[in-house]
């Protein structure tokens, strides 16, 4: 893994890979609880997602352009990025272009500060994935108290499932904002503050150790040895649920069924995940039970890690 190295040596490239990982992640089949191609939620689509992904890629544009044309060198201060601003314009256009409400603010979240790296790497010609680790740590380190405030404005706006429920600086609460300000706290103190109970927050928290030391490394073997980007989505879907209880069905329906959940996950990749034929089968059941429940065992936000996945393998040269 130390010697993989990032190929993307331009910006519309490095767009490419952004859209293409979000489009990948949702068309996975059959990620179990999840919307996906032959599954929709009541009042949320497959179609939805799609809408959502397409509605920001303008944002996403403009951000690598931004750190693309700021960037001097990697010891630099990175607050300029505004990583909160764009998590609000974004949210703004998730919500404007389809009417499935939150489909991908974990996506804007996981992908923003990667992209970012991304830019950066690409602009001083660091592609190593040490110099990207480095680079993507010091991003966050680097956010500001706007970019929380930013933050909290997205949040509302998207209203997602459980998301902000921390008790002192709770996203419902009226004073939140001064609160912020007063304590200085910034996107890598709120994410620390948030990641016993959100798998987004614990990457920020944590230098996106699931994201880059789990997920890519399982997803680049899993490709070389089957050959088939799906199985290979899916089976990373699958190993990453099976190593993290999701933390969207902890806070919808509690932590014994996240468990549950996690230890189906984990019975299926002994049977080879959905490379075999056994495998297939219990996807495909364990997906069925899961959709009974309405999305309340929807394990969103492994998904979204997921995207985050494909992003970093595309970024080093994945090819199917």
């Amino acid at each position: 893994m130390s010697s993989i190295e990032i190929v993307i040596e331009s910006l519309d490239d490095l767009l490419r890979c952004i859209n293409l990982s979000s489009l990948l992640e949702v068309s996975g089949w059959p990620k179990p609880g999840n919307v996906h191609r032959t599954k929709n939620f009541k009042g949320t689509s497959f179609e939805h997602f799609l809408a959502g992904i397409s509605a920001i890629q303008p944002n996403l544009r403009l951000l690598c352009k931004n750190v693309y044309s700021t960037t001097d060198n990697d010891e630099q201060s990175f607050s300029n990025i505004e990583l909160g601003v764009f998590f609000k314009e974004s949210v703004i256009e998730m919500m404007k272009w389809q009417t499935g409400g939150n489909v991908i603010l974990g996506h804007i979240l996981i992908l923003a500060p990667l992209s970012s790296a991304a830019s950066i790497c690409i602009k001083l010609k660091k592609n190593r994935l040490i110099d990207f680790e480095s680079i993507l740590n010091k991003i966050i380190e680097d956010t500001t108290v706007n970019d929380t405030l930013h933050l909290y404005e997205a949040i509302k706006l998207s209203n997602p499932g459980g998301l902000g429920q921390i008790d002192k600086y709770d996203v419902n609460n009226p004073s939140v904002h001064k609160e912020i300000i007063r304590d200085e706290i910034n996107l890598k103190e709120i994410f620390k503050k948030s990641q016993d109970y959100d798998l987004i927050s614990r990457e920020y928290a944590n230098g996106f150790k699931i994201v880059l030391k789990e997920g890519l490394p399982y997803f680049l073997d899993s490709f070389k040895d089957n050959r088939n980007i799906n199985k290979t989505i899916v089976n990373t879907f699958l190993k990453l649920l099976s190593s993290h209880l999701d933390t969207l069905i902890i806070r919808k329906v509690g932590k014994p069924e996240a468990l549950k959940v996690s230890e189906m996950a984990s019975k299926i990749i002994l049977q080879g995940g959905i490379s075999t034929k056994k495998g297939l089968k219990s996807t495909i059941k364990f997906d069925k039970k899961l959709q009974k429940r309405n999305g309340k065992l929807n394990p969103g936000t492994t998904a979204d890690l997921l995207a985050g996945v494909i992003f970093c393998a595309l970024l080093f040269g994945l090819n199917f």
